[in-house]
């Protein structure tokens, strides 16, 4: 599979080129008042997209319809213009990556227990045909989704098998090729990288541990019996407990006793799982970075060490000065041992 490029962390000048459905150059635009570029991991549904400014002309009115791609050059995404606003001698203009095509179509049957790349690449190939949609080449990975998804959206569908197994998926732009490839990608950890703020890649460290709604012992009181779930066996300070009244719970029609409790205890795990104690280690990776990436971060002066998936790479530019935001997913903390 093609390595991911990113062209929003590189310097330099950038301009924006437009395509029509058919990926079919238009034109090219050079200078903007402002542009918001952001470049996702799994998450399309209900976010921002591209936004861009420009001066209005009636050139650029011409150029920038809805329905067309905007592409920022040395990208490996598109932005398909779903608006364009005039106001105030300004045109602005909105738009989806282009892996909302995936929004565009659906999926009539409820599945579960799939092998999840072969799964998802079979309902994009074979849904009605989107101009210049291809399969990309496969990650060869062999994730088996478990749950269940119900007719609806195909992009919701991919969203949540993607973000549940935490698999990227992306309608990747080959412009040499004029293609759009959907693919999906999980990068792994570089151990080669290091972040640090001593190495000026990484800001923003912040440290959280909280037992504010800490519990760790359930008890649940039903009408008929009591479960009790958790560390039962804790005593003193290490013993946290949580009370539950289920007396208004009684057994159904032919319940035996075993089950019943069973059906208490159940209901104590899933209070218990509100009642966790917080850790988060979050950062800021910044530099040389891609959607998707691994990065790796330790708290100074401690044991405490953390890795992120890079969730979202936003390029804000305005009046010729760029900056670059990112997301990371929740952290997998360990300490060294």
């Amino acid at each position: 599979m093609a390595e991911i490029i990113s062209a929003l962390t590189a310097s330099g000048h950038k301009s924006i080129c437009v395509y029509d459905i058919r990926l079919n150059l238009l034109g090219r635009i050079e200078s903007w008042v402002s542009l918001v570029w952001p470049e996702r991991y799994n998450v399309y549904s209900d976010t921002q997209g591209a936004q861009l400014e420009l001066h209005d002309t009636t050139a650029l009115q011409a150029l920038c319809r809805p329905d067309r791609y905007l592409w920022l050059v040395g990208s490996d995404r598109l932005m398909r213009i779903v608006s364009a606003q005039k106001s105030d001698h300004k045109l602005v203009i909105a738009a989806k990556d282009a892996a909302c095509i995936l929004d565009e179509r659906g999926h009539t049957d409820t599945l579960s227990n799939f092998a999840a790349e072969e799964t998802l690449r079979s309902l994009v190939s074979s849904a009605a045909a989107w101009p210049c949609l291809e399969l990309g080449d496969a990650a060869g990975l062999t994730d088996t989704y478990s749950g269940e998804v119900k007719p609806g959206s195909l992009l919701k569908l991919v969203e949540q098998v993607c973000q549940e197994l935490d698999i990227g998926f992306r309608v990747r732009f080959d412009q040499p090729e004029a293609k759009l490839l959907f693919e999906l990608f999980r990068p792994k950890l570089d151990p080669n990288a290091r972040y640090a703020p001593q190495y000026g890649n990484l800001t923003d460290l912040t440290y959280t541990e909280s037992i504010t709604d800490y519990k760790n012992v359930c008890v649940v009181v039903g009408a008929e019996g009591t479960a009790t779930v958790g560390a039962a066996e804790n005593t003193g300070s290490a013993r946290r407990e949580l009370i539950v009244d289920a007396t208004s719970k009684k057994k159904e029609g032919g319940q035996s006793q075993a089950d019943y409790l069973a059906a208490l205890r159940a209901q104590g795990e899933q209070e218990l799982a509100k009642h966790t104690r917080l850790e988060n280690f979050r950062f800021t990776p910044t530099g040389r970075i891609t959607v998707g990436m691994v990065v790796e971060a330790s708290l100074p002066g401690t044991d405490i060490q953390a890795a992120a998936r890079i969730t979202s790479v936003t390029l804000s530019s305005q009046k010729g000065k760029n900056s670059v935001s990112t997301e990371i997913g929740t952290p997998i903390i360990r300490r060294k041992q």
